[in-house]
C-alpha cells in the first residue's frame, strides 16, 4: 500500500529506516522538491535496499521534500507508475492508498493516474490555486476517503498534505501509515486504534445493534458510527502451518465478507475483518500474494485491510459470478 512522506529539510531519516521501508515497498521510489522556480523529480526502480538508500541520500536527504516508496496494487511495475505523477505544468502529486474508481480504462496504468486524469487535472489546470483550499482539500479527501492520502507540490514550493490527519508524525516528518514500515523498531508507538475511525456512512439498523444518534435509512440520512469501541484483534504469533480452505470454505470466507459489503460498505467488511481475522488474512493473502507481509495488516492495521478487501469487490478481482 505504499508509503508517503513530507519531510522537513532538518529531517534525516537513518540507513536502517530507508532499508526498512524498501523491505515493504520495493516497487518504485520518487522525490519531489521545488527548487528554481520548478518542481523537481527524481524515480528509481531500486533492485535492492542499498540503491534505494543511495537515491535517497543523493535526492531527498536534507531537502524540504515529498518522497513516496510503492508497493504496486495496480498498474505494471516501471517509472510510469512510480510516483510523483504531473498534474499539471507546475503541480506534481504522489498518493498512498488504493483508489477504486475508473481503473478499467487501462489495467497498465495505477489507481492514480486514472485519478489525476479523470478528476485532479481538469480542476488544478484551470484554478490551481485550489490545492492550497482548505474547503477544496477536504472535498478531495471525502472523494478519496481517510484510508487515501495526497501529497501535492507546486512549482513555487507550496504544497499539501490531503487527509493529512490520517497520517503520524515521526522524526519531524509527516508520514502516511504506520503499516508501510515498522515503528517498533525505531522506537515509534502508533496511536492507539479504536476499531472505526469516526467517519461518516450509510448504514441499515439490525435489531441486535445498539445505535446513537440513528436515523433511518429511508430518510437517507448519515449516522454516527457506534460509540461501543470494537477491539481490535491481538497481534498473532502463528507457529504452525494450518490447511488451506477448501473451494467450498474459501467460497463462505468471500461471501461473508461480500455479504457484509453489500449491507454496509466498507463498514460492514471492518466488522467482519474484526469478528474473523484469520478468514479476513487468508482472502487478502490469496487476492494479494504478491505484496510482502499482507497477511500481517489485519493485525496491524485492520481498518486497512478492510480497505483492500473492499477493492476486490469494486474493481471486479471477485466477479459476482464465482459467488453464486
Amino acid at each position: 500500500m505504499c508509503l508517503l512522506v513530507q519531510q522537513p529539510k532538518k529531517t534525516e531519516f537513518t540507513e536502517d529506516f530507508i532499508k526498512d521501508v524498501y523491505s515493504r515497498n520495493s516497487d518504485g521510489f520518487g522525490v519531489m522538491y521545488a527548487e528554481g522556480g520548478k518542481v523537481h523529480v527524481y524515480k528509481v526502480l531500486p533492485t535492492n535496499a542499498d540503491e534505494m538508500v543511495d537515491f535517497y541520500n543523493q535526492y531527498a536527504k536534507g531537502r524540504d521534500c515529498i518522497w513516496h516508496a510503492r508497493m504496486k496494487t495496480h498498474g505494471d511495475i516501471d517509472f510510469e507508475n512510480c510516483h510523483p505523477y504531473r498534474v499539471t505544468d507546475d503541480i506534481w502529486l504522489a498518493h498512498n492508498g488504493v483508489l477504486s474508481s475508473g481503473n478499467a480504462a487501462d489495467h497498465t496504468k495505477s489507481d492514480t493516474w486514472h485519478f489525476i486524469k479523470n478528476v485532479l487535472k481538469p480542476a488544478l489546470s484551470h484554478e490551481p490555486d485550489l490545492m492550497l483550499d482548505p474547503e477544496w482539500c477536504r472535498f478531495i479527501g471525502n472523494i478519496i476517503g481517510g484510508s487515501n492520502k495526497f501529497g501535492l507540490m507546486r512549482s513555487d514550493g507550496e504544497f499539501s498534505i490531503i487527509n493529512e490527519k490520517s497520517g503520524v508524525n515521526f522524526v519531524g516528518a509527516w508520514l502516511s501509515n504506520t503499516y508501510a514500515w515498522s515503528p517498533s523498531r525505531f522506537g515509534f508507538q502508533p496511536p492507539a486504534s479504536t476499531g472505526h475511525k469516526g467517519y461518516y456512512s450509510y448504514y441499515q439498523k439490525d435489531e441486535d445493534e445498539d445505535w446513537t444518534n440513528y436515523k433511518s435509512w429511508a430518510q437517507g440520512s448519515l449516522i454516527e458510527a457506534p460509540k461501543t469501541k470494537v477491539q481490535a484483534p491481538a497481534p498473532q504469533v502463528i507457529t504452525e502451518v494450518k490447511a488451506k480452505p477448501t473451494e467450498a470454505q474459501a467460497r463462505r470466507f468471500i461471501q461473508a465478507a461480500y455479504n457484509s459489503w453489500s449491507r454496509r460498505g466498507l463498514a460492514g467488511i471492518e466488522q467482519w475483518v474484526y469478528d474473523a481475522p484469520e478468514k479476513a488474512s487468508w482472502v487478502l493473502t490469496q487476492y494479494y500474494e504478491d505484496c510482502l507481509g499482507i497477511e500481517d495488516l489485519v493485525y496491524s492495521d485492520p481498518d486497512e485491510a478492510a480497505v483492500w478487501i473492499e477493492d476486490l469487490f469494486r474493481t471486479d478481482c471477485i466477479k459476482p459470478s464465482w459467488l453464486a
